[in-house]
């Protein structure tokens, strides 16, 4: 039987209280609430994102792992729930990591786990690093900022350096070894000696957003000062052409800038290389790469042909000699008996 109230004296003309039917679910009740209070009656879980799937690299697992775990504290899976979370990260496996659990799925092979630590430890086993704190060593050794920023850097040197056992006076050592140079005269500069790579840290990337705003302040004075005049022409992305006063074709300009080395026009060049002549010497048969002649070093100044004269071939020596005994000879041969 529905249920009914009895209208209340004092809100008269400000909005009784009205019957509600017994037979409405929670849902609709806090429906009703909400549009009365003008709220919307319920909070809206945020929606989790699910992880990705695992094909069995080994330098993946860690990062799956951590996706995995964010996942299942999002859905209310953190206590008991073993067998859903266990049946769950099977649902993700692909690749290898799918062929080694295909055998505990069609039930061919017991499990070797009895609850979801202990499934961890199995993929660990299986995929994980064989040594994970001599890997995690050796690639540790090894890291440099490079090009990378000082954020970047430091988060891929703290996923390493959690795993490789040393004390934090050997990770800020090898912390401040990758950093670029730049970062570590600033930090000679500076003169503080903490031995915490968090600070250390923390303490780069400041000083490194610092440099940037200051060359980015340099290098605005130094645009504002080469503003081209009014009369530039300009780029459809807002940069603005040179000026070029030699009003010349494109295309014979373009020749001479690929030929900076030869003091000639670009009309000269292009009837050089219709003609197969040197560029240095304006001959035929060889090319520039092969000249043997002396390039022009005036600019503009007009080619001029080799005098040969002036260096005339003579055998050598020794051929010489030949000669003159051979004319001789021949000589003797000639002379009347």
């Amino acid at each position: 039987m529905a249920s009914t109230s009895t209208p209340n004296p004092d809100t008269k003309g400000k909005g009784a209280d009205l019957p509600l039917p017994s037979n409405l679910t929670p849902d609709q009740i806090q429906q009703i609430i909400g549009a009365l209070t003008g709220g919307s009656g319920n909070t809206k879980e945020p929606k989790i994102k699910e992880p990705s799937t695992f094909h069995g690299e080994r330098d993946q697992l860690r990062g799956w792992l951590a996706q995995l775990s964010v996942y299942i504290k999002g859905v209310g899976w953190e206590f008991d729930y073993n067998n859903d979370r266990i049946v769950y990260a099977l649902s993700l496996l692909r690749g290898d990591a799918l062929k080694w659990a295909t055998p505990y799925i069609e039930r061919r092979q017991d499990v070797t786990w009895s609850s979801w630590d202990d499934f961890q430890n199995e993929l660990q086993g299986q995929f994980g690093e064989i040594d994970e704190q001599g890997a995690a060593r050796a690639k540790h050794m090894r890291m440099a900022q490079g090009s990378k920023g000082a954020t970047e850097y430091w988060n891929e040197y703290r996923l390493i350096a959690s795993q490789t056992g040393m004390d934090d006076a050997t990770l800020t050592y090898h912390l401040m070894k990758g950093f670029k140079t730049e970062l570590q005269d600033a930090w000679g500069m500076d003169g503080s000696g903490s031995e915490d790579p968090q600070f250390v840290a923390k303490w780069a990337i400041k000083k490194e957003t610092k440099m940037a705003a200051i060359k980015y302040m340099r290098h605005g004075i130094i645009s504002k000062e080469k503003t081209p005049s009014p009369g530039t022409p300009q780029n459809q992305n807002g940069t603005f052409r040179p000026q070029n006063d030699n009003q010349g074709d494109p295309m014979e300009l373009d020749a001479t800038r690929r030929r900076p080395g030869f003091n000639i026009s670009a009309k000269e060049y292009q009837r050089m290389m219709r003609r197969n002549l040197c560029l240095k010497c304006a001959r035929p048969g060889h090319r520039a790469a092969v000249c043997r002649s002396q390039a022009n070093s005036k600019e503009g100044a007009a080619w001029e042909p080799r005098n040969d004269t002036k260096k005339q071939w003579r055998p050598p020596a020794k051929a010489r000699e030949m000669e003159v005994a051979k004319e001789e000879e021949l000589g003797n041969d000639e002379s009347p008996q």
